[in-house]
């Protein structure tokens, strides 16, 4: 049984404009329900208060499980995930022009994020591909 209420998530959903707040996978059209992330999770102390939740597609949540760190090849370092409410998303990560709809991680940050929650899995390709045939992808990046 969750502990997460209907109404804290429905906050969280509405914050995350219903996507995917680590790939941007709109919720919309997806045969699953998107499961509300602890950023940092339970085992490691973290609440389930609005500020440590987060809204992740079935895959990013499945992969990133517990973790809270990542391994950034680039640089050989273990460096902390992304972190949707301290970071911003066009600050580690880009999309691709080639390969089309691949997520490339800008810095260790990103790059490991991407590498942990492998969020350039060939399920997800496909399905921004179908997204994107239906004008639902990609979804505009805040900057702020």
């Amino acid at each position: 049984m969750s502990d997460i209420s209907e109404v804290l998530r429905f906050l969280v959903t509405a914050r995350a404009k219903g996507g995917c707040e680590y790939c941007l996978l709109p919720a919309e059209g997806q045969v699953g329900c998107f499961p509300v992330d602890h950023i940092l999770p339970r085992t490691a102390g973290g609440s389930s208060e609005l500020e440590n939740l987060a809204l992740a597609c079935p895959h990013c949540n499945a992969h990133k499980w517990s973790h809270t760190q990542g391994f950034d090849d680039e640089t050989g370092t273990v460096v902390p995930l992304f972190h949707p409410r301290r970071h911003l998303w066009a600050d580690h990560f880009a999309w691709a022009d080639d390969p089309a709809f691949h997520i490339l991680g800008l810095d260790p940050i990103g790059r490991a994020t991407v590498a942990r929650l492998q969020m350039n899995h060939p399920d997800l390709i496909v399905a921004r591909r179908l997204l994107a045939a239906l004008e639902m992808f990609p979804p505009a990046v805040d900057p702020t």
